[in-house]
């Protein structure tokens, strides 16, 4: 499954598309399909591509961290989903080693925190289930929003650069 999403963000880097189309709704489209991509559960959506083009449309550094917070603010958004399917009830929450060390870090703030930080930064399918957690044990949503948030900024700023750089060599090697 791991090779078949790498595959597809691979096979979505590659479709030749003019992003710059979205002009000055860039930042509004990278929270959009960030919030669409971790809003679903099951289907995963490939956004790693279309945020790196975007990023590589601008050479301002400010504007790469405004992409990266966008994104960011937008993955939290579509992690609401898991977090309210575990408010609904614990029922949700499947009993498997990986959830019940998650279940365990949930029940205390600073630990909860740092575990949906560590979570959410890489890229990791596993993290639906940090969420549903996090809903089903009462960890309040302050708490969630910003430990996502600031795990989802480290991931999305290491995409923008790595689009942004990624230009760079390509360029590089091409003239």
């Amino acid at each position: 499954m791991l090779a078949l999403m790498l595959l597809v963000n691979i096979g979505f880097y590659f479709i030749p598309f003019d992003y710059t189309i979205l002009g000055d709704y860039a930042v509004a489209g990278v929270f959009g399909i960030t919030a669409l991509a971790t809003a679903t559960i099951v289907i995963p959506v490939p956004y790693i591509p279309v945020i790196m083009h975007i990023a590589q449309q601008y050479h301002d550094m400010h504007m790469l961290v405004w992409i990266a917070l966008a994104a960011g603010a937008g993955s939290v958004v579509g992690e609401i989903s898991g977090y309210m399917v575990g408010r609904t009830g614990r029922q949700a929450f499947a009993e498997t080693r990986f959830s019940q060390w998650v279940a365990a870090q949930m029940t205390h703030p600073v630990r909860a925190f740092l575990a949906l930080f560590a979570l959410s930064a890489p890229p990791n399918p596993l993290f639906d289930v940090a969420g549903i957690a996090a809903g089903a044990f009462g960890v309040p949503f302050w708490l969630f929003a910003t430990a996502v948030f600031s795990g989802r900024f480290v991931r999305m700023l290491g995409i923008v650069l790595a689009g942004y750089y990624a230009l760079g060599v390509i360029l590089y090697y091409t003239i």
